[in-house]
């Protein structure tokens, strides 16, 4: 991805009035392979909606991410798409530097023009996909061996052997 595509995530933060305000932004692959070389998620996409509530101190901002993406089954190595809908806060208040003070708390320099949301949209997806990634069809762990073998458990027992189970 260029930079003149992660420019697109820019929201000029300088002229807007003290209100709310939305954004959206669609995103795809391109911004999971700026970031990251080493993705294991493949063929991502969705829309990320942005509601800005800006006062002199601090901007108030909701991520709203609707998106899907690729993943492959850590037990059965069947490809499926896992789809998510992720709700995020952020406080980015106004300050002399740019300093992260929490996973939800940003100061930035007041003098400030725009703010780039590829970063956060990237981190907030790749933070909503599970650990333990299961296909859709296992429902459970206990499942797994019916998903993976489907196979009948037959008791025939050779006749002959007959006689010699009575002498126990």
């Amino acid at each position: 991805m260029s930079k003149k595509l992660l420019r697109s995530f820019d929201i000029k933060i300088q002229s807007l009035s003290n209100n709310e305000h939305s954004f959206q932004f669609d995103f795809n692959q391109e911004l999971f392979n700026y970031f990251s070389n080493e993705n294991e998620i493949k063929n991502t996409s969705g829309i990320c909606k942005i509601s800005l509530l800006k006062s002199d101190l601090m901007l108030n901002i909701k991520f709203s991410i609707n998106g899907k993406t690729d993943l492959i089954c850590d037990r059965t190595l069947k490809k499926f798409t896992y789809e998510l809908n992720s709700n995020k806060k952020m406080l980015f208040k106004f300050g002399d530097e740019d300093q992260e003070l929490s996973d939800e708390m940003v100061i930035i320099d007041r003098n400030k023009s725009k703010i780039n949301f590829g970063k956060f949209i990237y981190e907030f997806f790749i933070l909503e996909i599970p650990v333990k990634r299961l296909h859709p069809s296992v429902k459970n762990e206990d499942n797994i061996d019916n998903f993976v073998f489907s196979t009948k458990k037959t008791n025939n027992i050779d006749p002959r052997l007959d006689p010699l189970n009575k002498l126990k």
